[in-house]
Parts: structure tokens; sequence; C-alpha cells
């Protein structure tokens, strides 16, 4: 992880038309008295890796929109999602619980309506609220949003060319998209918010503007393909055990999508084609950034920027997300709003997605419903307090084993339960940044493993949901 002086953030910042907006914005009213804003622009992609953002030091993030608005306001570099795997995920922030706590186990679940979220909270409250783009959280539409709209599909049909949203061996990993610009979902995503905050901009609103990419299918539009350097991308480098002594699962979904000893070529096709997804994704955060500004309502207007999970990218030789590797369950999280959000500060308070709820509410000065177990992030924006959390925590359960992964993060210290039938992970990320040696095993460290052990299993059964868990076929 690299850090960056404010100068530097603003020197970055000021190469683009959207870091100067987002920059100057804040000039005057940095040393303002705080006020409330009055909307929540909630931007948002589908397996953003935790570091791939230029103002952070990765070459290969083409992201001077993210980066403006991290110079613009708070990053928080230690910010971790409660499940890595999109649905869950994405009921976890939603409803600000855990996943034991909602049931929604895997991508084919539905959330059971009596589950209070924040955009069903903020529209009892006179909010206007609109999401377009990737929601993939099912069964509740009509309590949560005013307008939702998720795109229209491309079918595969139309153009054969077209990669799927699951990466195999045995297709490419990534190539330009076969189609044009306006046909991506990202590119509605970006048309839909912008119409939205026209039509509403004189009443509050909350949008949660949601791309689909850089997830799966690595194919961004050629003109992004093209922004990537292939030369400069280093294919990562581990070990030849380095998955001996971890769970058995994750080399297993390698094997089952014929992942297992690629090429160098096929390796940067998956990575051109992430990266390319990316900038796509931040060229349409600053068409949605500079129509804000446009329409005057920038400075009453909290913007806030998160992923749902991270990607492999193959670190570790593994591809997309499901486990508690750095890449999958870290998360880049942003914070910008004139005269509330100091700039061009990093926080390295540990956070959890789930504290995403109660900051919405305790920023616009609405009640957090008693359902909602996160902890509101105010205080470490507002400067009152250095700290949020001790310890992290996140969970995965595998479909297959039906066994529920549980990670235990203190910051130094990531410690996994892999359940009865598998040994346990332990990873010292002081000495071990890149987590290859798992020290669940050596002598020393026994008493950690047991002592973490039980306050893991203790943890996951504190507000167990009730009641039967629906599920419905994936499309």
């Amino acid at each position: 992880m690299t850090d960056i002086s404010r100068r530097d953030f603003l020197n970055e910042a000021g190469g683009t038309a959207a870091g100067v907006a987002l920059a100057s914005g804040l000039a005057q009213a940095q040393d303002s008295s705080r006020k409330r804003p009055r909307n929540i622009l909630f931007l948002m992609t589908d397996q953003h890796r935790p570091f791939a953002m230029g103002h952070v030091g990765d070459g290969n993030a083409k992201t001077p929109t993210l980066d403006s608005l991290a110079a613009s306001g708070m990053s928080f570099h230690r910010t971790y999602c409660q499940v890595p795997v999109c649905t869950p995920s994405r009921t976890s922030i939603l409803s600000g619980r855990y996943m034991h706590s909602h049931g929604v186990l895997q991508n084919g679940y539905m959330p059971r309506k009596e589950l209070v979220t924040f955009p069903q909270t903020l529209r009892q409250n006179g909010y206007k609220t609109g999401c377009f783009g990737k929601l993939h959280v099912n069964n509740r539409d009509e309590l949560d949003w005013d307008e939702l709209d998720q795109g229209k599909i491309v079918r595969k049909a139309e153009f054969p060319d077209m990669l799927g949203g699951t990466i195999r061996g045995d297709l490419p990993l990534g190539q330009p998209a076969p189609f044009p610009l306006e046909r991506h979902k990202e590119w509605q995503a970006k048309e839909n918010t912008i119409r939205f905050m026209r039509e509403n901009r004189d009443e509050p609103w909350m949008i949660q503007c949601s791309m689909n990419k850089p997830h799966p299918a690595f194919q961004p539009p050629k003109e992004f393909w093209d922004q990537v350097d292939r030369d400069q991308l280093e294919v990562p480098s581990y070990p030849e055990d380095d998955l001996e002594d971890v769970n058995p699962e994750h080399l297993a979904r390698m094997q089952q999508r014929k992942l297992e000893n690629l090429t160098e070529d096929q390796v940067r096709d998956g990575m051109q084609g992430y990266y390319g997804n990316l900038a796509f994704c931040d060229a349409m955060f600053a068409e949605v950034v500079a129509e804000l500004d446009r329409l005057g309502l920038r400075d009453e207007t909290l913007i806030v920027y998160a992923s749902d999970h991270g990607e492999m990218l193959y670190d570790h030789r593994l591809w997309t997300k499901f486990t508690f590797f750095e890449q999958s369950v870290h998360v880049p999280l942003i914070f910008s709003c004139p005269g509330l959000v100091p700039q061009s500060e990093i926080s390295q308070s540990l956070v959890e997605l789930i504290d995403l709820f109660p900051t919405f509410m305790d920023v616009l000065g609405l009640e957090t419903p008693d359902s909602v177990q996160g902890m509101s992030l105010m205080p470490v924006l507002s400067g009152e307090r250095d700290q949020h959390r001790d310890v992290v925590h996140s969970e995965f359960h595998f479909g297959r084993s039906r066994v529920t992964m549980r990670m235990h993060f203190d910051g130094r210290f990531k410690f996994i339960d892999n359940g009865t039938e598998t040994i346990p992970e332990l990873y010292d990320l002081e000495v071990d940044p890149r987590e290859i040696t798992n020290l669940a095993q050596v002598d020393e460290q026994g008493a950690r493993v047991a002592q973490l052990t039980a306050e893991l299993r203790e943890w996951s059964q504190q507000d167990v949901v009730q009641g039967l868990r629906r599920r419905r076929r994936q499309e």
C-alpha cells in the first residue's frame, strides 16, 4: 500500500476535468462549519480490488475520477466486505447486518421482506430513491426503490463473441467487447443516474449508481481495452506449494473452471480486460459527477464509493473472489462531501461495509434502526476519533460442502476458520503481507488458534436469522 501526500493527491486529481471540479469545490468549504448534505450519491462497482486505483500507486489502474474523489475527501484503506460474493455482500450493505443475521448465504438466496434496509428507511423519511445498474438483490424492489433499472441484457445470440460472466480457462479470459458502448449496462446506469438527478434536483434523493464491472466478463469497450498498457502488466508469482495448506475448495474451483496452467498471455488477457473494465467504470462515474456539478448539487451531496468485494486476478493463482485473501475480502471506500469530510485524508481504521447504513443515517440526522449491526463512521469522518473497530469479520458459505468459512482480522493477524474438516489458516500480515505462510499449525500459535476458533464460532451464533430461506434459480 502506498500513502501519498495531500499535495500529490491534488496534483494527480488536477490532471482531469473531474479532478479540478472536485478539488476546487472543497477549497473554501474546508474551513467552514460542517453541514448536513441533502442527497447521497452511492457509487458502486462489482469486484474492485482494494488498491487498484491510481492514487494508491497502481499504475495499471486508469481511475482519475476515483483519484479525484479521494483528493476531495477521505479514503479508508482497511475496509472489509462481510461476504466475498455478490448477493450476500450486497444484502449486508443494504441491511447493515452480517450474513448469518440476514440469511442470504449465496447468490441464489433472496432476503426476507422483514429485513430493514437503508433505501427503505430513507424512502420512509421522504427521500426519492433510485438504483441504476447492478443491484443483485431481489424480492424487495417495491420496498426500497422509487425507481430501479438494472439495464438491458445483451444476448449472445446477437453477439456470438460475447464472453460470459463466469471466466473459464477454455475461453479467452479477456478481450474487447464486440458491441457498442451504449449497449453496456454501465453506460445505461450512468444515463439513468443523470436523468434521475435532473428530474429530482429540487427534492432530497439517494441514488445507488452501481456498475456490473470490473466483474467478468473482462470485456470492456475497445477504447478502454486500449488504454491499458499490456507490456506493463506483471503476472503474479507465488511458490509452487502456495495453496497446499489452505482451504482445498479454492484450488478445486480453479480446476473445475479449467483455470490451472495458464500461459502468461492468457493471464495478461484477463488482467487487461479487468483494468479496461475499471477504466470504463471510472469514465462513467466522471460523467455522473460532472452532471452533479452542473446541476449545482455538489455542495449538498455526500458521494460514497465502494465495491461489494475484490478480485484475485491471478494472485495465489486464483481468479474471482470466494476467499479471505486480501485481494478478495478487502475493498476500497471513499467519502467526499464539501463542508463535512476533510480533503485528502487517509484513514487506517478497520471498517466493515455494514458501517455504511448507520453512517448514512448519522450524516443525514436520521435515527438508525435497531436492527443495524454496523457502526457509524461519522466520528472518524469528523476527526473526533482515529480508530473505529478493533476487529473485522467476514463469512462465506460453500454450497457444495455446506460449510461456512469465517474470518477474524485485528489489523495484524488474520484467522480463518474453515470448519471442522479442513485446517484453519492464520496469517501475520505485518511480516507476511502476501499471506503465503499459514501459521495455524505452528506450535507457538496453538493458543491463539484455539481462542480465535472459539470466538468466531460464538460470534456466528449471535442474532442468527430464523425461518426459511427462500431460493430462486439464477439466470
